[in-house]
């Protein structure tokens, strides 16, 4: 007995009943099942808390080699997908070359000396290495195979695996905020002229990004977004220097796009915070639509087993 009632043991059965009555009601306060409010504060707090230690708490596996040098489709690298990854890399090289030389543009201002200036070449020179590095993997990949007891299981993630997992992120990111961008804020048709440069510049980089985004099997972390976010943080860095070194693009305008003339730091200033909240929510995206991609694959891996075993046991069948 709690030492509550035992002081009042002796003094009759009515403060012993009062003692009872309190100890239930102390029970019947805690068994009571809370409201919907607080039961939706629970909730919300727990899936909260769910979200942050999956993404930030918890410390995820490491993907394996052999994803950066085989396609989502096969367990192998097969001729046709060794000659696509050389094909994606000499796509970049061409639209670099046309970009240097301005093939395909109407009206050609040749001003090499401002080519490394501008945020659009520097994804193509994104894309050009993740593509070359790209090719390097499978290529490797591919005489490694050859050997009899190749077991891919065995492959480790070396430098080349690592700088081409950054390259890739980053460009994916780069190249859909760039074109974008550029089509919702920066192209005025009274300056710039609709050519097959400015759509090679604009529209194939996100297109070249978006097929190897079907076809390869580079795993998407949404902790890596800060590889994303690093370029147009460089580059920021870089219009501020170059504003303050008296730069000017190739109009011979003191500013190299007209949203981010560092004259009004402020406009600029906020320009820049959302292209790191945009560049944020690209990825998150491109995230979610690798989580979709894997369950779309895993399903049709599944259907494509079902039937293969569906078909090898009624030939089974047959011949008995």
């Amino acid at each position: 007995m709690p030492p509550e009632c035992e002081e009042i043991e002796d003094r009759g059965v009515p403060e012993k009943i009062s003692c009872i009555d309190g100890r239930i009601k102390d029970h019947l306060r805690f068994t009571v099942p809370p409201s919907p409010c607080g039961r939706r504060a629970m909730v919300n707090k727990f899936w909260c808390h769910e979200v942050a230690r999956k993404w930030f708490l918890r410390k995820a596996e490491p993907p394996h080699a052999r994803q950066f040098s085989e396609p989502k489709c096969q367990q192998h690298v097969a001729t046709w997908y060794l000659l696509y990854r050389w094909l994606i890399f000499l796509a970049w090289t061409c639209i670099i070359v046309c970009s240097i030389f301005e093939f395909g543009s109407y009206k050609p201002m040749i001003a090499y000396d401002k080519w490394p200036i501008y945020l659009t070449n520097w994804d193509l020179m994104l894309g050009l290495c993740q593509a070359l590095l790209g090719g390097l993997l499978v290529s490797r990949r591919w005489k490694l195979q050859k050997v009899s007891d190749f077991n891919p299981s065995t492959l480790t993630i070396g430098f080349t695996e690592r700088a081409y997992w950054f390259f890739y992120i980053a460009t994916t990111g780069t190249a859909f905020c760039v074109s974008i961008s550029y089509w919702c804020s920066i192209y005025d048709p009274k300056v710039h002229h609709l050519d097959p440069l400015n759509i090679m510049l604009h529209v194939c980089n996100s297109v070249l990004m978006t097929i190897d985004f079907c076809v390869t099997n580079v795993p998407f972390r949404l902790k890596n977004f800060w590889w994303c976010l690093s370029i147009p943080l460089l580059y920021t860095i870089f219009s501020l220097m170059y504003y303050l070194a008296g730069g000017l693009d190739k109009n011979g305008e003191h500013y190299i796009y007209k949203i981010l003339d560092w004259k009004k730091p402020l406009r600029s200033s906020l320009v820049c915070a959302g292209e790191f909240v945009f560049i944020t929510v690209v990825y998150s995206i491109a995230c979610l639509l690798e989580q979709i991609k894997n369950q779309a694959y895993a399903k049709f891996v599944a259907k494509s087993y079902t039937v293969t075993k569906n078909s090898v046991t009624e030939k089974r069948a047959d011949i008995v």
